[in-house]
């Protein structure tokens, strides 16, 4: 397929008749148009959209639905005045030209009053050097055989379907088509199977005769319960596939965060720790502290007076004082013993004897009499004082040890918290990823056990329905019609085989082929280190190595754009190979792949020039035809790479806000 020209007539912001052609060389096969922002790059795009399949999106607040150039609608406003807006493509698809033209009329109904009327689409195409026309009603079905609309986002896109183009819902599909797939497999679907009521299969199924037969008839009824019960099943396990690709999906990406962070999280949970620590820290030094204090308070007044009392005693030493006084007794007491006239020893004390005589004498030696007793007694005292008081500077001194490694345990601890929480400032915290993971997981393992418990039971339907479709078969086949109806069947289900063998073992084959082009293209593009995966729905993962392991990595914008211009690149490259179905020459089915081209609004947003000149050097080469509507900035870095293939250049120059012109380069 080749594009040689688009015209618009007042289509949005494109005044009057304005045409662009495109270079169809094969070695120049580059045509550049050049304009800034809300020049009108993207209005062509949809102009294309819109000939081809009746389909123009536009931002909501620029009035998307209203087609016609403003200028045009307000110079020819009145009553039931009628405008045109046409937009006419010529392309030429398996040698064949066709033009392609959408006539879309407004009437106006009152004074600027614009109503849009039913479009008109018509073809037409050349052959033998006639000029023919499409038989009215099959426009779509010739627009669809040159380019499927649903592989149209492929070769007309904009920045918004480049940057999501990978994980489209319609992908497998859509690529299938595009390889030469999708007719085969469309076979399959319309044969179906015996229990597919609406399938072929199925309708000669049902046609089968049990009239009379009650075993057929409940055969025919458990094949038709159990065929519900598996199709439920069947929409069961899409659905938990389904919420599985999500968890996958949110697994991978936070798990991609906590990679990215992994320093952030070891952080935080050494936090955490740290925290529980210091708690516990601080309750002990409170009871250090309150056992030292209570300690202290007890003994801390005799324990500072001990250089006192060690000067005491020296004195008393030095003085050397007669201590013959007997401990604890007094003169009173010695009063008491002579007043009452006898010894504790049982001899009469009279005054003048002998016993009288010797207490008197004792009596010098008594307090207050005599000092050496005093000095006894406090010499008793003192000793029994540093007895008590002996452990206690040891004990004061561990208690401080204690307390004063708890405030440098502390102290360290605050301190390594405070660097901690410098260091992860404004970062997210990891434990509610951790969370969220362990939460992912769990609901994975539970959605996993509920699908398989549904493809068990799948099993279990696939088993009961063969066995009752058996039970029919042997009680059917009795009539003429049945027989023929069983032959047809069974005609059918070889060729189901067939496709099926043939189909799957394709797919496989193209798949790969597919992953192989895109990575090779992916390498030339990328400069850096990574590999393309590509899964059975065709979606596009990036990996890279991280300690010996393939992981799926983060993706940037930019590397978002060169993987899908990798993917895309690489469908364009597959589709020119012929795409055949079987083992031999004879019984393959072989379609031949049109080469397509790629029109493309913006194609290096968000790229570096690296990346730009990367992409600019291998799209010319893959692609029959490429049509690139880029801005002046971003052609720079294109241009030192893609210049030598540049068959054609044109520029818009814009008039107006609701005014653009088409300057070609003659």
């Amino acid at each position: 397929m080749l594009i040689h020209s688009i015209s618009m007539h007042d289509f949005r912001q494109f005044k009057g008749t304005q045409t662009l052609s495109f270079s169809c060389d094969k070695e120049k096969n580059v045509t550049v148009l050049l304009g800034d922002n809300t020049f009108g790059k993207t209005t062509i795009l949809q102009a294309f959209n819109w000939c081809l399949y009746g389909i123009a999106v536009f931002p909501k607040e620029s009035n998307p639905d209203f087609l016609l150039n403003l200028e045009t609608a307000s110079e020819n406003a009145g009553l039931n005045k009628k405008c045109e807006v046409v937009v006419t493509i010529v392309l030429s698809h398996k040698n064949i030209e066709y033009t392609i033209e959408r006539i879309r009329v407004y009437v106006d109904r009152s004074y600027d009053n614009w109503t849009a009327l039913p479009d008109q689409l018509t073809i037409t195409y050349k052959e033998g050097g006639l000029t023919k026309q499409i038989k009215a009603g099959e426009e779509k079905n010739i627009i669809n055989s040159i380019l499927p609309q649903s592989l149209s986002g492929y070769f007309f896109f904009d920045t918004e379907r480049v940057a999501d183009i990978s994980s489209r819902k319609d992908l497998s599909e859509a690529v299938r088509g595009l390889l030469g797939l999708a007719a085969v497999g469309n076979a399959r679907k319309h044969l179906g199977s015996r229990s597919q009521r609406l399938s072929v299969i199925g309708q000669w199924n049902a046609s089968l005769d049990s009239t009379g037969d009650e075993r057929a008839k409940q055969a025919l009824s458990t094949i038709d319960e159990q065929t519900q019960k598996k199709a439920r099943l069947e929409e069961q396990i899409a659905n938990y596939e389904e919420e599985l690709k999500k968890l996958d999906q949110q697994k991978e990406r936070i798990s991609e965060i906590l990679r990215d962070n992994q320093d952030t999280a070891n952080l935080q949970r050494e936090k955490q720790q740290l925290e529980k620590e210091l708690d516990a820290e601080k309750l002990d030094l409170q009871e250090a502290e309150k056992a030292f204090l209570s300690f202290f308070g007890n003994g801390a007044v005799t324990y500072f007076l001990l250089p006192s009392m060690d000067k005491a005693e020296q004195r008393l030493t030095d003085a050397n004082l007669d201590d013959r006084g007997i401990h604890d007794m007094t003169e009173d007491s010695i009063r008491d013993i002579i007043n009452r006239g006898r010894c504790i020893c049982g001899a009469p004390i009279v005054k003048g004897n002998d016993a009288y005589q010797h207490i008197m004498e004792e009596m010098r030696y008594l307090p207050p009499a005599h000092i050496g007793t005093a000095i006894q007694n406090y010499r008793s005292l003192l000793a029994n004082e540093r007895r008590n008081i002996s452990q206690f500077y040891p004990t004061i001194a561990q208690n401080f040890k204690s307390i004063t490694k708890s405030r440098n345990t502390i102290a360290n601890k605050m301190e390594r918290i405070a660097a901690i929480d410098q260091s992860i400032f404004g970062k997210e915290n990891m434990k509610s990823y951790e969370e969220d993971l362990n939460r992912i997981k769990a609901n994975i393992r539970r959605i996993t056990e509920s699908r398989d418990k549904c493809v068990r039971d799948i099993g279990v339907c696939e088993s009961t329905i063969e066995s009752a479709q058996k039970v029919c078969d042997s009680l059917v086949a009795a009539s003429a019609k049945n027989k023929k109806i069983i032959e047809y069947m069974a005609y059918a289900e070889a060729i189901c085989a067939w496709i099926d063998e043939t189909y799957i073992a394709k797919e496989h084959e193209t798949k790969d082929k597919l992953q192989a082009k895109v990575n090779e293209i992916f390498n030339r593009m990328y400069h850096g280190n990574r590999r393309v995966q590509i899964d059975n729905q065709y979606h596009v993962t990036l990996l890279s190595q991280l300690n010996g392991k393939e992981v799926v990595t983060g993706e940037s914008e930019g590397l978002k754009r060169v993987k899908n211009f990798a993917f895309i690149a690489g469908l364009v490259d597959l589709a020119k190979e012929k795409a055949s179905f079987g083992k031999t020459e004879a019984d393959s089915v072989t379609w031949e792949n049109e080469a397509y081209p790629l029109v493309m609004d913006a194609p290096f947003s968000n790229a570096d020039e690296t990346h730009i000149k990367n992409i600019s050097a291998v799209l010319p080469e893959v692609a029959n035809q490429v049509i690139m509507f880029v801005m002046e900035k971003d052609w720079q870095y294109a241009k030192t790479v893609m210049e030598i293939r540049v068959g054609k250049y044109c520029g818009l120059k814009k008039i107006s806000e609701s005014h653009t012109i088409i300057e070609e380069d003659e």
